[in-house]
């Protein structure tokens, strides 16, 4: 008895010690593993995410977990949690499950957790079985490239208390939306809810489906194409905290159901154009604690003083809304209320505020964070004693004056601290700095000052992220820097620096992230290998004096940026194996030697910019070299030899392809214009191509820059090239500057939390990256950097082209430079070049024309630059628009029957041969008449003023047959 007792006492410790330790004693049902198996085989894991998909225990499996007790599958947690900075900048990569989704996963008839977010289905829809998944009490499906109707079947899941079908911006693969939403209503136990970038507009009941819900408490519906209806028969949503109508662009007023939301703590209506942006009935809510009405234009109606009586809101962003009479310092009464206690962060970037910094900032006593950079601002440095202030931006203002040296004592506690771009001026010592000992980040570059921090200071030694471009921190290279052990980011772009980088820089901090040294003038070598610093993310030294060669960097570097320096020597292999590098810029150096064969596109999903242009490589371009994500491709003024890999047709998301100034032959592949359907700019100039312009590049639509010259094409010019629609249309900038700077300050809003996420969209997507490239514009070769997005060139110079100029060319009516020069063009001027308005500079010597000079290029009011010398051209030159005001005669040398200013030549004789006379203007035509007149006599007078008249009838028809093909001109371009 007592051995058995002993055994049952046991195995009850066993049973205990099992569920204690999260242990099944069942292990994985055999029927489940068998459905997680099958639901494997639909997918693809390049990133080997379900490698630990093997054995009989599934329970164990990565992202599945198993009830203690039954063994059952419950969770199935297969989100792939990215850093921030990846959605943004990077879009896809391998990490990514791919596929189909398999109906095996019926066979987990326990499941409970659903997460299959950031992930890429291929815009397929929405399985409608997961509807069938009764049990299910949290779906995810966010940001997994889901696309087409959600399917009704959802309204299934009765059990469900969080739904998530949103994305973070809307793309081709995730574009969802709902045609009827009355099945939203049967998720009555749904208390989470986010549908952000779903369509609603088709779904005009979905505030009344909401509003069935019991238990709901948070609501996201940004970016949804929303209807917002401006009354509610009856509010329903007594539980509800957190609403999101951010982004829907409604143009009315603020609906007055918002207001009967007395349980709402957070409230977000950014950017949508409302009216009446805050009535006084906001004062009803008083349980708001986070209130965003950012972006929407204007403050029409002002500031109520009902809002200075929300005792319990933390946060206010005004952000985007322009205050219509400037000043804020009217503003005092509204935030004297009991709002002034509890007001913690207060952001109004961006919205023309002018004058100097209101006095009632200093009666915000709980404010930890003060965003008001992007503005007007005046006047001197805010000086309010602000004791619980941690994070101050002001940059991006107009403030004069100087830097106060009591910042310590009026923000003792401050983290963050930034005010670039301003015009401070004077002296910045470390006097201006004591008392930050908690200062984390500091920025003030591009003011007036010179910086003058001595050798013997000691900085706060919590200092993680210094920013001084554009600042006078030089001659010498600041030793101070490597006594800050904990730095992360050092940025001192273009400071004035001629030194030497001495030997500790490498060395004074294994933190560091970001260095950024651009734009000086730096001397000595790099050292060999700079892979102890493991954190390394971003390195820009472009534009100093190092010499040496390539170093070899950290597995994790993003950023390598090392052009115009005088690094030598060959291009290192241990590139290659940078797999999260998303821009190499090696161009401007004195590289040598071939491009290694290395990079495989399958280790570099994130590569975005590629440039070793300008240097004396040989060889052929790399076979691997295409990357998923690769938009920029710079290898001109090089020695590249071969013929255009095709491999190149695999780069589908390239934006630039400069290959010019080499050595490259064979055609030009058709296939190019069949699977590069992004490109923008395509440079091949000078090289040694032959044959045929392909008449399928008329079909890439972004395509704005067509560089062909000095190669050896022939045949005709493609007519197809007309059709070139980012020609016709004025070009747009590719990022918002104001939303980017959003961006920036929700980062930092954690302060210095994420320094990776912090730097890479504060410098990456409020400047952009700029894209760069060398173009010949008006005779002269033109370097286009912030200005590429906005050049429409054609420059088809230097060949062996034939036959007549298409009049489809005419069409592209936003052309700013066509080059046709030295070629084999024949035939006349088209008539049409008038309708090219906006064209700067044409050259079209060196040809074959013949004909008259188009009166219709009087249009052409900003020609600049013209060139129609050695060609076959006659008769006169026409003497208005911009004509007059290009007197240099050699444009026009080498056409023997052309006359008129700026030619010596007399349109009276023209090759010896006696020509007929014109007036030139109609009091020319009197004046002669009035002479001949008198000289003739009465009897002549008749004759002459008969002839007189008939001349100018003449010159009559002949005007008055210009006005109407202009007006036929003028037709055809505006319905073309």
């Amino acid at each position: 008895m007592g051995v058995k007792l002993t055994a049952v006492l046991l195995v009850f410790l066993y049973l205990q010690v099992s569920l204690c330790n999260g242990v099944s004693i069942n292990g994985c049902r055999e029927s489940e593993r068998k459905a997680l198996l099958d639901f494997k085989e639909g997918l693809k894991d390049p990133g080997r995410r379900l490698s630990s998909w093997i054995g009989q225990d599934c329970c164990t499996w990565s992202g599945v977990q198993c009830d203690n007790q039954t063994g059952h599958v419950v969770q199935l947690d297969l989100g792939n949690k990215r850093p921030l900075h990846n959605m943004f900048q990077y879009g896809l990569h391998s990490e990514q499950l791919e596929g189909k989704i398999n109906h095996a996963l019926l066979g987990l008839k326990h499941l409970q957790y659903l997460d299959l977010s950031m992930n890429f289905f291929g815009g397929i829809q929405i399985p409608a079985f997961f509807g069938s998944l009764q049990h299910l009490r949290y779906l995810d499906l966010s940001c997994a490239g889901f696309s087409g109707l959600v399917p009704h079947q959802l309204g299934n899941l009765s059990s469900l208390h969080h739904l998530d079908l949103s994305s973070v911006f809307s793309m081709p693969c995730n574009n969802l939306h709902l045609a009827r939403n009355h099945w939203l209503s049967n998720l009555s136990s749904l208390q989470y809810v986010n549908l952000n970038f779903v369509d609603l507009s088709k779904a005009p009941d979905w505030l009344e489906s909401l509003n069935t819900l019991p238990s709901v408490s948070e609501i996201y519906l940004s970016n949804c194409k929303l209807e917002i209806p401006h009354s509610l028969a009856h509010v329903n949503f007594t539980k509800l905290q957190i609403l999101d109508l951010s982004s829907n662009i409604v143009h009315s007023v603020v609906p007055s159901w918002l207001f009967k939301l007395t349980s709402l703590e957070s409230l977000d209506l950014s950017a949508n154009a409302f009216v009446k942006l805050i009535p006084s009935a906001i004062g009803n809510l008083t349980s708001l604690r986070v209130l965003n009405l950012a972006n929407n234009r204007v403050l029409e109606d002002g500031v109520p003083l009902s809002l200075g009586n929300l005792c319990m809101l933390t946060s206010l962003d005004l952000s985007g809304n322009k205050y219509l009479n400037g000043h804020l310092n009217e503003l005092g009464e509204v935030f004297s209320g009991c709002i002034k206690d509890s007001l913690e962060i207060l952001s109004w970037v961006c919205s023309e505020l002018t004058g100097h910094f209101p006095d009632w900032l200093g009666n915000l006593k709980s404010l930890r964070m003060l965003n008001l950079y992007c503005n007007s601002f005046n006047g001197p440095f805010l000086q309010l004693r602000l004791h619980s202030l941690k994070k101050l931006d002001i940059s991006r203002n107009a403030l004069n004056g100087s830097v106060p040296v009591n910042l310590g004592q009026l923000y003792p506690k401050l983290v963050f601290l930034d005010f670039a771009y301003n015009n401070l001026t004077g002296v910045f010592t470390e006097a201006h700095l004591v008392g930050l000992a908690k200062l984390q980040h500091l920025g003030f570059s591009a003011n007036e000052f010179r910086v003058d921090l001595g050798s013997q200071w000691v900085p706060p030694l919590g200092l993680k992220m210094l920013v001084m471009w554009n600042t006078k921190l030089g001659p010498g290279f600041p030793s101070w820097i490597q006594k800050l052990e904990n730095l992360s980011a050092a940025v001192f772009s273009n400071a004035g620096i001629i030194d030497s980088l001495p030997d500790w820089f490498w060395n004074f901090s294994k933190n560091l992230q970001i260095v950024d040294l651009s734009h000086n003038d730096i001397r000595g070598k790099l050292p060999t290998s700079l892979e102890h610093l493991s954190n390394l993310r971003y390195v820009d030294l472009s534009g100093n004096s190092f010499e040496g060669s390539v170093p070899q960097f950290p597995a994790n570097l993003m950023y390598l940026l090392l052009f115009s320096n005088k690094i030598a020597g060959r291009v290192p292999k241990t590139l290659c194996y940078l797999k999260k590098l998303v821009a190499l810029d090696l161009s401007k150096n004195q590289l040598i030697g071939v491009i290694p064969d290395c990079w495989n596109h399958s280790l570099h999903p994130r590569l975005f910019t590629f440039d070793f242009s300008d240097n004396k490589l040989y060889g052929g371009i790399p076979a691997t070299i295409c990357s998923p994500s690769l938009a920029y491709f710079h290898l001109s003024n090089n020695n590249l030899s071969g013929e255009l890999p095709l491999s190149l047709r695999n780069c589908r998301a390239l934006r630039t392809l400069d290959l010019g100034q080499n050595k490259i032959g064979g055609s030009i592949p058709t296939w190019l214009a069949k699977s590069l359907l992004n490109l923008e700019v395509l440079q091949l100039r000078q090289n040694m191509l032959v044959g045929n312009i392909p008449p399928e590049l008329g079909n890439l639509t972004n395509l704005r820059v067509i560089d062909f010259a000095y190669n050896h094409l022939s045949g005709t010019i493609p007519y197809n090239l007309g059709n070139l629609r980012a020609m016709k249309f004025a070009p747009a900038i590719s990022y918002n500057r104001k939303v980017a700077l959003v961006i920036y300050d929700k980062l930092a809003a954690g302060y210095v939390d994420n320094m990776e996420v912090l730097y890479m969209v504060s410098s990456k997507l409020v400047l952009g990256y700029m894209d760069s490239i060398k173009v010949n514009l008006k005779g002269r070769h033109v370097q286009y950097d912030k200005l590429l997005p906005l050049l429409i060139s054609v420059d088809l110079s230097r060949n062996e082209l034939s036959g007549e100029i298409p009049e489809e060319l005419m069409y592209l009516s936003y052309l700013q430079n066509l080059n046709l020069s030295e070629n084999y063009l024949t035939g006349r001027i088209p008539e049409k070049i008038g309708m090219l308005l906006r064209l700067e500079s044409l050259d079209l010597s060196k040809n074959d024309l013949s004909g008259a000079i188009p009166t219709t290029m009087i249009m052409l009011t900003f020609l600049s630059h013209l060139n129609l010398s050695y060609n076959n051209l006659s008769g006169r030159i026409p003497q208005s628009g911009q004509f007059p005001a290009l007197p240099d005669p050699s444009i026009y040398f080498g056409n023997n029957a052309l006359c008129g200013f700026p030619l010596h030549n007399n349109c009276e004789n023209i090759d010896g041969q006696s020509s007929v006379w014109y007036p030139k203007n109609e009091d020319e035509v009197e004046k002669i008449g009035f002479y001949v007149s008198i000289a003739l006599g009465y009897i002549l007078g008749f004759w002459v003023l008969w002839g007189v008249l008939l001349l100018n009838k003449k010159w009559g028809f002949a005007y008055f047959q210009f006005v109407d093909y202009l007006i036929h001109a003028t037709g055809d371009c505006l319905w073309k």
